[in-house]
């Protein structure tokens, strides 16, 4: 199994603060864009060796301008699916293929732009899952932490995975079966929005298609797939439950009480229209 130990900065180099420069004395008016360095969720430790970003802990981006805005009140890019992956290709300081970046990573990208864009409260609403009332929630996006389960020994010690080549190996309770699941980039998540858009009837399987990458031996999708159609519940839900502390993700939660009936809960920051379109 790889080294999961963080790796730190020499010291002395701690992670470069936004710079801002003057621009120069003439005619006309030019301002160089600030940029900062975003803390990849991935560490860069699930990306192929000739990846931009492979053993890469943070990635440089600028801060969003009116340009962005642009992208960001496209409907055309917003109907096609494009504005994020648009938006990644304006504010990444490398040559990186958006679509290749990692979900947790991509997902990571996105709050620091929107906070350099926006500042870093956003507002939005929660409902009570008890008595159903709105209440306003400004979430500060600073606060935002990181899903590390698979870089946690004693997780992964305590649930027999193995990492081999980027993919998770677990063994499915009932079956008894081990199964190689990946880690979505840009590309298998635009896939499963298809697929799951194509198959409204098939969720759980679907789901499961998703991020299964290997049954036993094979790596044939037919067989990957006739295999998830009879598979029990039990494995099933096993495989769902266990699939997301895998992913290196940000987490948006806030511990919530409710300003009707004082409900206690801490729950998922929805991301609504008011993220990237803020009153």
């Amino acid at each position: 199994m790889r080294n999961n130990q963080r790796r730190s900065r020499p010291s002395g180099q701690p992670t470069p603060a936004p710079v801002i420069k003057a621009a120069p004395a003439s005619s006309s008016l030019t301002y160089e864009v600030p940029t900062e360095f975003v803390e990849l969720p991935s560490r860069g430790l699930f990306y192929p060796e000739d990846h931009p970003l492979y053993k890469q802990e943070t990635v440089e981006i600028k801060f969003m301008t009116a340009k962005e805005e642009d992208i960001l009140a496209s409907s055309a890019l917003l109907k096609k699916g494009l504005l994020l992956d648009r938006l990644f290709e304006n504010i990444l300081i490398e040559d990186i293929d958006p679509q290749s970046l990692l979900i947790g990573d991509r997902s990571a990208i996105m709050v620091a732009a929107r906070a350099s864009g926006y500042g870093k409260i956003y507002e939005t609403a929660l409902e009570c899952p008890t008595c159903s009332a709105k209440n306003t929630l400004l979430y500060d996006l600073s606060t935002v932490k990181l899903s590390e389960y698979c870089f946690d020994e004693e997780y992964i010690n305590d649930n027999s995975i193995e990492i081999n080549d980027n993919i998770f190996f677990i063994t499915l309770p009932v079956t008894k079966t081990k199964v190689g699941l990946r880690l979505l980039d840009g590309y298998g998540e635009k896939e499963f929005s298809e697929l799951s858009a194509n198959n409204g009837d098939n969720k759980v399987t679907s789901t499961l298609s998703a991020f299964i990458e290997v049954v036993g031996e094979t790596y044939d999708r037919k067989e990957i797939n006739n295999f998830i159609d009879s598979m029990p519940v039990r494995d099933s839900k096993y495989i769902r439950t266990i699939y997301p502390k895998l992913v290196p993700n940000i987490e948006l939660k806030e511990n919530f009480t409710c300003t009707r009936c004082s409900h206690q809960q801490e729950m998922e920051v929805p991301l609504t229209a008011e993220f990237f379109w803020p009153r």
